[in-house]
């Protein structure tokens, strides 16, 4: 049955993800649409997006905390899976900022650089500043941005440090920074513990292919997300900025796993 189950939500992905595809072409194709419109259906369409596809593969999410709906916000999030993704997308119109190598990747690569994605090479000062103006471009528009500063996945145990360099956005364009964490809180009904994380978890040298083979078998995934405080009011000094939000993301991230019947001790 299991088998079974993965082929069938394989096929519905591929549909499924080809449909945005379309969708997303023919967005950017619209002529007679501004820019600024044509970022704002993309953000929708990103929003339908990660819905549809979170209720295929099973997710189900808890928000907790509390923001201003109609409020632009530089997002920023802890990051331990590429589900992570979904599950943001799932909750407000955004985009995201994702690593460059993203961009060459089969399929997938197009489809997010349609959904208005921010690609960024870290190793790069001149890709750096390219995505920093992207950024406070679509924040201008009227568009939340997400930003994973960790820079990479974690084993979702343990956040580590942000790099500071996009939080130059959020102070250039006056826009408040939402702090966000994220815990996957139980697989298929049973408490996630450090020995069955890396199940959603996605991190180090892992295989993408046969991690997500493995997914497509899981009937349910639980997943928590907190909305910290926003800050509306903060320093011009990205690194003390940084800084700040990583102290407001970890505390999230604790108190999710102490208020969850996680087997996890940190």
């Amino acid at each position: 049955m299991q088998g079974l189950l993965k082929f069938a939500r394989l096929f519905l992905l591929l549909n499924l993800n080809l449909f945005f595809l379309l969708c997303g072409s023919m967005i950017k194709s619209g002529f007679f649409l501004s820019p600024e419109k044509k970022m704002g259906l993309r953000a929708c369409g990103m929003r339908w997006w990660s819905r549809s596809n979170c209720f295929i593969l099973g997710i189900h999410i808890t928000p907790t905390g509390a923001y201003s709906k109609n409020d632009v916000f530089f997002i920023v999030s802890n990051h331990c899976s590429y589900l992570d993704i979904l599950v943001i997308g799932t909750i407000m119109p955004s985009v995201f900022v994702s690593k460059s190598e993203v961009a060459s990747w089969p399929f997938l690569g197009r489809l997010v650089k349609l959904a208005g994605t921010v690609f960024v090479n870290r190793e790069s000062k001149i890709a750096s500043v390219k995505a920093l103006e992207s950024i406070k471009e679509r924040l201008s528009s009227g568009i939340s941005v997400v930003v994973f500063p960790e820079g990479t996945t974690s084993n979702g145990l343990t956040i580590r440090d942000f790099k500071s360099t996009l939080f130059k956005a959020p102070i250039d364009s006056s826009v408040p920074v939402l702090p966000l964490s994220i815990a996957y809180s139980h697989i298929e009904r049973r408490p996630v513990t450090a020995g069955t994380i890396d199940t959603v978890a996605w991190h180090s040298d892992m295989d993408f292919l046969p991690h997500f083979w493995n997914l497509l078998g899981l009937r349910r995934i639980d997943v928590c997300l907190h909305f910290n405080a926003p800050l509306y009011h903060f320093t011009n000094d990205r690194k003390t900025l940084s800084s700040s939000v990583f102290d407001r993301v970890r505390e999230g991230h604790k108190r999710l796993i102490a208020d969850t019947e996680l087997g996890i001790t940190l």
